[in-house]
């Protein structure tokens, strides 16, 4: 069963709480460790322990029929024609890879708006080229759809990250959208995360 863009778009945004977890958990439930493990430790052990058997299912489903039954009732809802009859890996197990890699190398104040970039700036897009989009600029990326990107993806960083210099925040966001555009072939939802963090690492924002 095959869904709209919108619909994925917010499974997009709500995994938006897989980073801002970092933040939240301590919060929450008052404690920065636990049992020696810090905060981002957790995060990444929970979220490797949902994505490696979703990756193996994903992967495997192409070779293995039985893991097909299984992946179809795991992630049906939310897969592309191409996903669900080709068996391409999905948007989802691309997320989950990138996601773990930028919470694990990188300081949180580069992985989470990174993440966030994907989460938010990628669906904002999405969601406003379908609505409004008029105009093609490449393949099938709207003018406002970019736009709308490129807007968000800053007001991330204004509001949530202040304190990180303003004119590399905009660099990485314009190349971040320009390259989830420009590089097609590459799945973004591993190119948002990883280009993004890498940038902001190099830059020293």
């Amino acid at each position: 069963m095959m869904v709209t863009e919108s619909d994925r778009k917010v499974l997009h945004i709500i995994s938006g709480l897989i980073p801002l977890s970092l933040y939240i958990m301590p919060e929450w439930f008052g404690f920065s460790s636990w049992f020696g493990f810090t905060t981002r430790q957790i995060v990444l052990m929970i979220l490797g322990t949902f994505a490696v058997p979703f990756i193996i299912l994903d992967v495997g489903r192409r070779y293995i029929h039985a893991f097909r039954p299984v992946f179809q009732w795991i992630a049906g809802h939310s897969m592309r024609y191409e996903e669900e009859v080709h068996f391409k890996m999905t948007g989802a197990s691309w997320q989950f890879i990138s996601f773990w890699l930028v919470i694990w190398y990188f300081k949180l104040d580069y992985a989470v708006p990174a993440c966030l970039l994907l989460s938010i700036s990628d669906a904002a897009a999405a969601l406003v080229g379908v609505k409004w989009g008029k105009r093609h600029w490449f393949n099938d990326h709207t003018l406002i759809g970019t736009a709308a990107f490129i807007v968000s993806g800053l007001l991330i960083f204004l509001i949530g990250y202040p304190q990180l210099i303003f004119w590399k925040v905009c660099l990485v966001v314009v190349i971040t959208a320009l390259a989830e555009t420009l590089l097609y072939r590459i799945n973004d939802n591993f190119t948002v995360p990883l280009i993004s963090a890498i940038m902001l690492f190099i830059l020293n924002a």
